[in-house]
């Protein structure tokens, strides 16, 4: 499951909304959903002209959790008392924030949720991980000596013998590496999330 998958459902806003459930200016919310989509941790979508933000993922990408939509709606009982579409509405939104909330919640306790981009995140794995095969493919230059005089005594047989012994020699140093990184990731993973918050202006 891509938790920022723009397609998926929950409650999605405009970042001039987004602005003005947080109080701070619009620039400020921009640059910070820019940020954080460039960081992989939120997607945007298109409506038209307006940037929109589905805001489960916002919040819990800036840890502010739940609190914006209680108090949209609180704003909401309070400006429409007598209006009942407008509480409907209000309720649709909670109920829609709250089940995009828990299916994040259950994506990531079942593992389900990974960061593309960062430092431990996908796209670093994977660069690292090249940078070892790009390494031990390298390295294989350093066995030229020993093919050689494998070639001279032994002829094709030994060089056929000797290829896999430097085969299974590589395909553990290349095991050893990516274990590393997974225990890197792993040890990140243990860490926990590191909190952001929308700067005040």
């Amino acid at each position: 499951m891509d938790p920022n998958e723009a397609d998926s459902g929950g409650v999605w806003v405009t970042c001039a909304e987004l602005a003005r459930r947080r109080g701070v200016s619009r620039a400020a919310i921009t640059k910070r959903v820019d940020q954080l989509e460039s960081d992989g941790k939120i997607a945007t979508r298109r409506d038209g002209k307006s940037r929109m933000v589905e805001l489960v993922s916002f919040d819990r990408a800036v840890g502010q959790t739940g609190d914006a939509v209680k108090e949209h709606a609180a704003e909401t009982r309070k400006e429409t008392a007598n209006n009942s579409a407008a509480m409907r509405d209000a309720q649709t939104e909670r109920a829609q924030y709250d089940a995009r909330l828990k299916a994040l919640d259950l994506a990531e306790r079942q593992g389900a949720v990974l960061p593309i981009k960062g430092e431990h995140g996908i796209e670093a794995a994977a660069a690292a991980i090249g940078i070892v095969l790009a390494r031990d493919l390298d390295g294989l230059a350093r066995y030229a000596d020993e093919i050689a005089a494998v070639v001279s005594r032994e002829g094709v047989a030994g060089v056929r013998r000797l290829l896999k012994e430097i085969s299974v020699k590589v395909r553990g140093e290349i095991a050893a590496a990516l274990s590393q990184i997974a225990a890197q990731g792993q040890a990140a993973e243990s860490a926990g999330p590191i909190e952001t918050v929308i700067p005040d202006e």
